[in-house]
């Protein structure tokens, strides 16, 4: 190829689509399989690689020949501020996202009413004074200028397009005549030129130049800064500047099948004399079809051919249907330069039937207007409701979080895989108001326990990007996440004979009668505070004329009739009942259910005594188990089985000593 980048700058301006510089590799390369994972590691002594499925698990694959030919990534950490407040030009996506972005400006220029805000919604900045720089100043320019005649309010005059460049000259590639031609081109155009000033810094006010001179805008496109994948950082073989070291042959020293090519390749060109090849797509391209031809060769025996390569020479697009072309020591520029780089891409695209697509597509480009229309690239916020049958996986450990959890009704269990018993651990049952699935969304991993359904269960899903939102920005629900995290954490796990115990142990065991008397909705106020104090109570429970458990009253409840008390006039006070302040739907646990079930549930919701009910659809009360009956029962079963050794010591904390 002649050309630096596949016309990135045209995507991110409308002037080309997408779908005209990305390559269809399923589609070119029939019989080829095809993966789009992420590779972690390469072992090249052993002749594998490990990569990451979709399912988020380790895999291992072995090659008989491997070509790493990654490129790199963007870097902006040389320049502080930039990672924070530019845009890159790197890949498609970023061309994409660049065309929305400069669209989304020009929307609030035209309904801004302040001039000084306008004037930054209008004012584009490119850090970068090579060939990727010159082009999309150059095209943003031409863009945002051409489309100013859509909007009522934005005059062409109003666009101010700036590039910054820490040499004396841009395109330094290039020779000097075309240089001036490009730079003053561009300036006829409107461009503002900051040569021999290198960014310092970014902020949300501009970019700061070695002068402090702060260049402002809303937009900001660096095109400097690269640096290698950490797959290439993490490999142990010789580098320079962080590219592979290759033979000549591109083979990485000291392996017969494993080579490198590419920008994260540093290869020896023969037609150099043995210079490294520059980081270049013509290059590339031509390093892929010898390798090719090396691999063949090495399959069959033979032997191979060093990359040889004299550059054909430059082309770099600088807007306006203009471009500046070096060709054999030939010098172009203007239009023929510009239609000569069209036909050139054009020729290089793989697909006879894509040739002919996209060449009538740039023909009529060249009649009629640019496409002003764009989609906003940003996830949909979604909230929906989800229904799961008893014994249904809502999700399980491991894999990927990309939903926030809200019981509506029913109850789950949560599950975490314990290696030694090779099989499932409950560590707590949730039901209606209680929420999962936070902990992998907080900290960007796969789910870290399962979580199914104990009954029918309805939930409400919030889409991670909303849930992100909420729990950056509200406080009490951040709080509420950690402390969740914290109940959550098993307490049992390292004494193992009271988990077996709790999961063995009946319920029946240890239900007792419901302590305090059983209330009505309508029974009044009036006495009940003086029960909790005379019998002290935590709760006392409310049925219904079915005597089937309506609600629950705690001491917190009763706190609050002062407040209902205070907004009633004197002939109204009486009125207050306890159906006004108890909680509906209180937690509760069927007679049939562990005792394991209970404690976690008592755990989660900080309670203890939990109601215990004949079943979930009655919901007859039959009694309630306490959380101190509960431990001696532990204790002596413990001491019975000699798990644990009693002595006047070790009353203090039973459960702390271990025999």
């Amino acid at each position: 190829m002649l050309f630096r980048s596949p016309l990135l700058a045209e995507v991110a301006s409308a002037a080309i689509k997408a779908k005209d510089v990305a390559a269809p590799l399923r589609q070119l390369l029939s019989g080829v399989k095809c993966r789009t994972e992420e590779v972690l590691s390469v072992n090249l002594d052993d002749s594998f690689i490990e990569y990451e499925g979709f399912d988020l698990t380790r895999r291992r694959m072995d090659y008989a020949h491997l070509v790493i030919a990654c490129g790199n990534t963007t870097n902006f950490a040389t320049v502080p501020g930039m990672n924070e407040h530019a845009i890159p030009l790197k890949r498609v996506g970023d061309a994409l996202y660049l065309q929305s972005h400069v669209i989304e400006q020009m929307e609030k220029a035209e309904v801004c009413d302040d001039p000084v805000l306008k004037k930054r919604h209008l004012s584009f900045t490119v850090v970068g004074g090579g060939f990727s720089g010159v082009e999309i100043a150059g095209e943003l320019n031409e863009f945002v200028k051409e489309s100013s005649r859509y909007y009522e309010s934005i005059k062409k005059n109003e666009v101010t397009v700036n590039l910054i460049h820490g040499h004396s000259q841009i395109l330094p590639e290039v020779s000097p005549s075309l240089r001036e031609f490009a730079r003053k081109k561009m300036e006829a155009r409107g461009i503002n030129f900051y040569l021999g000033q290198k960014a310092t810094r970014a902020t949300p006010e501009g970019v700061f130049l070695t002068d402090n001179t702060c260049v402002r805008g809303e937009t900001v496109v660096c095109t400097i800064g690269t640096t290698p994948l950490p797959l290439i950082e993490r490999l142990a073989v010789k580098k320079d500047r962080g590219r592979i070291m290759t033979e000549a042959d591109m083979s990485i020293p000291g392996f017969t099948n494993a080579w490198a090519i590419g920008d994260c390749a540093a290869v020896p060109n023969a037609a150099a004399g043995g210079e490294l090849s520059p980081p270049v797509g013509q290059f590339a391209e031509r390093q892929g079809k010898k390798l090719a031809e090396n691999i063949a060769a090495r399959l069959k025996g033979a032997g191979t051919k060093p990359f040889s390569h004299t550059s054909l020479g430059h082309l770099c697009a600088i807007g306006g249907l203009n471009a500046v072309a070096e060709i054999g020591g030939i010098h172009i520029s203007g239009f023929p330069a510009w239609f000569l780089w069209r036909t050139i891409y054009l020729m290089k695209l793989p697909a006879f039937s894509q040739k002919i697509k996209v060449g009538i597509e740039w023909a009529c480009d060249l009649i009629f207007p640019r496409d002003l229309g764009y989609v906003k690239v940003d996830r949909t916020k979604s909230i929906s409701r989800a229904f799961y049958s008893a014994g249904d996986y809502v999700f399980r450990e491991g894999s990927p979080a990309t939903d926030f959890f809200v019981i509506q009704q029913g109850k789950v269990d949560i599950l975490v895989w314990n290696e030694k018993k090779q099989s499932d651990e409950l560590v707590a049952v949730l039901g209606k108001g209680d929420f999962f699935g936070e902990a992998a969304l907080i900290a960007d991993r796969p789910r870290n326990a399962s979580v199914r359904a104990r009954e029918d269960l309805m939930v409400v899903k919030i889409g991670s990007n909303l849930f992100t939102e909420m729990s950056s920005h509200l406080t009490p629900l951040k709080d509420a996440l950690v402390q969740a995290g914290r109940r959550r954490t098993n307490v049992w796990q390292h004494i193992p004979e009271v988990q077996d115990l709790l999961v063995n142990m009946p319920l029946s065991k240890i239900i007792e009668p419901v302590p305090g008397d059983i209330l009505a909705a309508d029974d009044l106020i009036v006495g009940i505070l003086e029960q909790f104090q005379n019998r002290n109570l935590d709760f006392c429970c409310v049925l219904n004329g079915d005597k089937k458990l309506e609600g629950v009253i705690t001491r917190s409840d009763l706190i609050r009739t002062i407040e209902m008390a205070s907004a009633l006039s004197e002939k109204e006070d009486e009125i207050i009942r306890v159906g006004h302040i108890m909680h509906h739907e209180p937690i509760s646990i069927t007679k049939t259910e562990s005792t394991e079930a209970a404690v976690l549930t008592m755990r989660e919701h900080g309670l203890k005594t939990l109601p215990v009910v004949d079943n979930k659809q009655d919901r007859r009360l039959v009694g309630c188990i306490r959380i101190e009956t509960i431990l001696c029962h532990l204790v002596r079963e413990l001491t019975d089985k000699q798990a644990i050794r009693i002595t006047e010591l070790d009353m203090v904390n039973p459960l702390y000593k271990r025999g």
